[in-house]
């Protein structure tokens, strides 16, 4: 059943009259004839009864008359929706994260963009950043806020932010009540830091910042959380790195200092397919760009 063939019985069945139904649907009224000619003899039945006092519609015309105009809107719908969905106005789009893009600058992002896509489905998922590389790779996630560059060519990145890092000291350290505290000053200090699986971007780049300084950090704790190593360190067991979004967990038995220049940086990027990527991504680089 064709669907040019249900809009003309439907002009003609509102009509009841084939040469009306024929000028509103600018077709001549042969081709119109056949039109509904073909509808018949593909549903094996009359739809219409023509005679001297015009057109009426047949017990069959009838019922098809009361369900096609609801099928046809749900096929405007759904063609409206498809659209719409090509788009990025609506459709679901999972987006993966690390704890520290969702402490950083993530959520004030994702608030924009339910703002401005209230129909679109967002789903959210937390992992390490080489994992939700996997995920984009596999189309599992269709793009990722992750802490290191794509390495995979079928991915792309694009740098989104950064974020610095400073220290978390317990109350009472020597360099508390410093400002801003010099790297090399936490030589010989206890230090508890994430895995290396959940940033290792950053990890590296810490522990060569501490090589730079003329030590190697001595790790005693890691910490899968940024919130456990604030109180591991209030506990007393070393020091940790914090980023700055993230001072206001520094609480009871812990204070936060920034790091003198050179400081370390946390780097965010928008990691997603290098083809094909979702179309609701593009609102979202706008908001990253304002």
């Amino acid at each position: 059943m064709e669907l040019r063939h249900l809009k003309s019985f439907l002009a003609v069945a509102d009509q009841l009259n084939f040469r009306r139904a024929a000028a509103e649907l600018n077709l001549t009224q042969p081709a119109l004839s056949r039109q509904i000619a073909q509808l018949e003899a593909e549903l094996g039945c009359g739809l219409f009864v023509r005679d001297r006092r015009g057109v009426a519609l047949t017990a069959a015309g009838a019922h098809l008359y009361r369900r096609a105009g609801d099928l046809l809107d749900a096929v405007e719908a759904l063609a409206r929706e498809t659209r719409e969905a090509g788009g990025g106005v609506r459709g679901t789009l999972s987006i993966g994260y690390t704890e520290a893009a969702m402490s950083s600058f993530l959520p004030g992002l994702i608030r924009q963009l339910r703002q401005a896509r209230p129909e679109l489905d967002l789903r959210l998922r937390q992992e390490h950043s080489d994992q939700l590389a996997r995920e984009v790779v596999q189309r599992k996630l269709d793009a990722a806020f992750a802490s290191l560059p794509a390495g995979d060519p079928g991915l792309a990145s694009t740098p989104v932010a950064t974020e610095e890092i400073g220290v978390v000291l317990p109350e009472g350290h020597p360099q508390a009540g410093r400002r801003e505290v010099a790297l090399r000053m936490l030589a010989g200090e206890a230090f508890i830091l994430f895995p290396y699986a959940a940033n290792p971007r950053l990890h590296t780049d810490l522990m060569a910042a501490c090589r730079s300084e003329g030590f190697a950090p001595r790790v005693v704790e890691e910490a899968g959380t940024r919130i456990l190593a604030v109180n591991l360190v209030a506990a007393g067991l070393g020091v940790s790195f914090l980023g700055v979004h993230l001072a206001h967990l520094c609480g009871a038995g812990t204070v936060f200092r920034r790091l003198k220049a050179p400081r370390p940086v946390m780097q965010f990027h928008l990691v997603e397919p290098a083809d094909f990527p979702h179309p609701a991504l593009e609102v979202m680089k706008r908001f990253l760009k304002s």
